[in-house]
């Protein structure tokens, strides 16, 4: 009996996967893990990327004269039928019509990464039950989305004891020195020496290092780094090494920062702490009667993502079918009484609703416009989004994950978030995050990096300037 039913083998760009899963394929269909009536797939993303794969199984099959005269191959349907013990091979794609029904011994699945949802991928997966010996393959860069299925299969696979799944992963190390030192290169490149051109990887290279825009495409798909086409804002690595328990105590003095939204956007509120370390709590939350809409706009179709933060706890929900604002009021007011608030900077976007909960639910609330007396009840700040007000948010950010200052729970809504943030740049190099350049939702990052910012202008604030000219016992002798 088969004791690996599950393997990923993730490696980069042009190191032979398609050839390697046209090989695999035979293996299974003709050669010595054949078995009567086994039915084999190779999945893939679209028709092009599926009929490639066909291709070169049809091509090695009609290349050898014995396994032409055994094999039959079905160009129009993508198929490679074995008349000696009843077993065929298709390939099939996520625009196939239905999939189910299926009753597979041997599925691979080509550049996982690159779906959109996990339709294809599920189906597959649960229609192997019926097989005493079935095995899932998956061959594919990573992706770089922290949340995507690959990305769990690799980190189950990596981490996981269970002697049922394998995982090899070809990657050169995100915290490498010199990405551009060819000697590293073979780390993610198996194939390089052999059939992987060194002299066109070094010319992609060479492209990433003259244009910085170029290099995380280089980084993803050629180092097989887990990193967004367009750089984050914060690295995962760094992100990742300011993971912690994030634990409050009762009354603890806190920072809040809200970014609200109303139908189409994450709403999101992130607690952090007054003191030398930040540790950040988020409150995120979807309209409970669009999570399935939202999930498939955002992930695509078949991808209940939000439906799943909600069902852990990750993400919440408000009723109907869009944010009410009575329902984030509410939970500031719990955590006012749960903490000791300095104060909530929050982006002007219905902030006018927000007052108007405030005022129903007899939450005081005061305007902190620089300047003023203080008044009385909750300090409210508000904060651009422009980059005056982010610009120095954004520095106070990294220096508070780069010194491990921040202490972050693994929130996945947050760490995703964290994952689509990227920043514009002014000709003065000040910088902002922009909406229009990320991927996906950034909504509680830009809540997080507004509380960080609040809480370092406040201490910014309370330092007292002095001059040495003050100090008696300083001297321009001997200096």
């Amino acid at each position: 009996m088969r004791v690996v039913r599950r393997a990923i083998l993730s490696i980069a760009r042009k190191n032979g996967k398609t050839a390697l899963i046209a090989a695999l394929v035979l293996v299974h269909l003709i050669g010595p893990e054949a078995i009567q009536n086994g039915e084999i797939y190779s999945a893939a993303n679209d028709r092009e990327q599926a009929a490639q794969v066909y291709k070169v199984a049809s091509q090695i099959v009609r290349a050898d004269p014995e396994l032409s005269d055994i094999l039959r191959c079905v160009d129009s349907t993508k198929t490679i039928a074995c008349y000696g013990n009843g077993s065929f091979y298709r390939a099939m794609s996520s625009e196939s019509g239905t999939k189910h029904g299926l009753n597979p011994t041997f599925v691979i699945f080509d550049e996982l990464a690159q779906a959109k949802n996990r339709e294809l991928y599920d189906v597959l997966d649960t229609s192997m039950g019926a097989r005493a010996e079935p095995l899932f393959v998956v061959i594919s860069t990573q992706s770089n989305d922290p949340e995507h299925i690959l990305s769990k299969l690799i980190d189950d696979g990596i981490n996981s004891r269970d002697p049922r799944i394998v995982c090899h992963l070809y990657e050169v190390p995100e915290d490498t020195k010199d990405i551009f030192d060819p000697r590293v290169w073979k780390k993610a490149n198996p194939a390089l020496g052999d059939f992987r051109s060194l002299a066109d990887l070094k010319a992609i290279a060479d492209k990433a290092e003259r244009m910085p825009a170029e290099e995380p495409k280089f980084r993803n798909l050629y180092l097989n780094q887990r990193v967004a086409p367009i750089a984050s804002l914060i690295s995962r690595r760094e992100w990742m090494a300011c993971a912690g328990a994030a634990d409050f105590a009762e009354k603890e003095e806190v920072y809040l920062a809200l970014d609200m939204s109303a139908v189409v956007d994450l709403t999101a509120l992130v607690m952090g702490s007054a003191g030398e370390k930040t540790k950040v709590k988020a409150f995120v939350w979807k309209p409970e009667d669009l999570l399935k809409e939202h999930s498939d706009r955002d992930f695509g179709s078949g991808n209940n993502r939000y439906g799943e933060w909600h069902k852990a706890g990750h993400l919440l929900v408000s009723p109907g079918r869009s944010i009410d604002p009575e329902v984030i009021a509410r939970k500031i007011a719990e955590l006012c009484g749960q903490y000791t608030v300095l104060g909530l900077a929050y982006d002007r976007w219905r902030i006018a609703d927000l007052l108007r909960a405030f005022d129903r639910i007899g939450l005081e609330a005061w305007e902190d416009k620089g300047g003023d007396k203080p008044g009385s009840g909750l300090r409210l700040i508000p904060w651009g989004q422009g980059f005056k007000d982010m610009a120095p948010a954004i520095d106070a950010l990294e220096l508070e994950v780069v010194n491990r200052q921040l202490e972050q729970p693994g929130n996945p809504v947050l760490t995703w978030a964290m994952a689509n943030a990227v920043a514009s740049m002014d000709p003065a190099g000040n910088r902002k995050l922009d909406k229009d350049k990320a991927r996906f939702r950034i909504d509680p990052a830009v809540a997080l990096t507004m509380m960080v910012g609040l809480k370092s202008r406040d201490r910014n604030n309370n330092i007292v300037q002095t001059s040495p000219w003050d100090d008696p016992n300083y001297s321009l002798v001997g200096s």
